[in-house]
């Protein structure tokens, strides 16, 4: 049963993924520097263009915690937020050549900057459909453990950030002004 359900969602990801790379010409490419977010055996960023399943790991203090798409919705808006790494489905990612970041348990839903914060601090991340726009485009850099967004870069003074005013399971992800600080300090692994 479990090859069964791998096959049919490796089948899914690829329709999206195809869907995804299709519209490309809508999407813009990666600003200069910046690559496709990817794991290698050491869990540090190679920079491969090969698209994969990953899981986004909190570097804020030790609480082995990933980037996770509330499980009690997955709709349009469904929260991001930091969670308790557990090997689930909705912890992985499907990192695309293009910079898109499909969610594992809902694989027609793309990690998404909301663009009602309009990149400003607090703009929060969410699941929305995937759609090809540079607001689902997720990026890194050689020497940088941040995270960057494809509509919101700012000049690389925007990333991505975990609330630290929240709780350990549950805290929000959200675009933040660079700070240099462990919150916006990301491990790419493998899934």
């Amino acid at each position: 049963m479990h090859r069964k359900l791998m096959a049919a969602a490796a089948i899914a990801i690829t329709l999206i993924a195809t869907v995804l790379t299709s519209q490309a010409d809508a999407a813009p490419a990666a600003p200069g520097g910046l690559v496709p977010l990817k794991a290698a055996a050491t869990g540090v960023r190679p920079h491969s263009t090969a698209a994969a399943w990953i899981r986004i790991h909190s570097l804020y203090g030790n609480k082995g915690q990933c980037l996770d798409a509330d499980a009690t919705n997955g709709g349009n808006g469904t929260r991001v937020q930091v969670w308790a790494c557990n090997g689930s489905s909705q912890q992985a990612w499907y990192s695309t050549d293009d910079g898109f970041l499909i969610n594992g348990r809902f694989q027609t839903m793309c990690l998404d900057a909301d663009l009602n914060g309009g990149g400003n601090n607090g703009t929060v991340l969410q699941l929305w459909q995937c759609n090809s726009t540079s607001q689902q485009q997720w990026w890194t850099r050689a020497n940088d453990l941040a995270i960057y967004n494809g509509r919101f870069l700012n000049n690389f003074n925007t990333c991505v950030d975990r609330d630290t005013n929240g709780p350990d399971n549950g805290a929000r992800a959200q675009l933040w002004q660079k700070n240099f600080q462990p919150q916006q300090w990301w491990e790419i692994l493998a899934a």
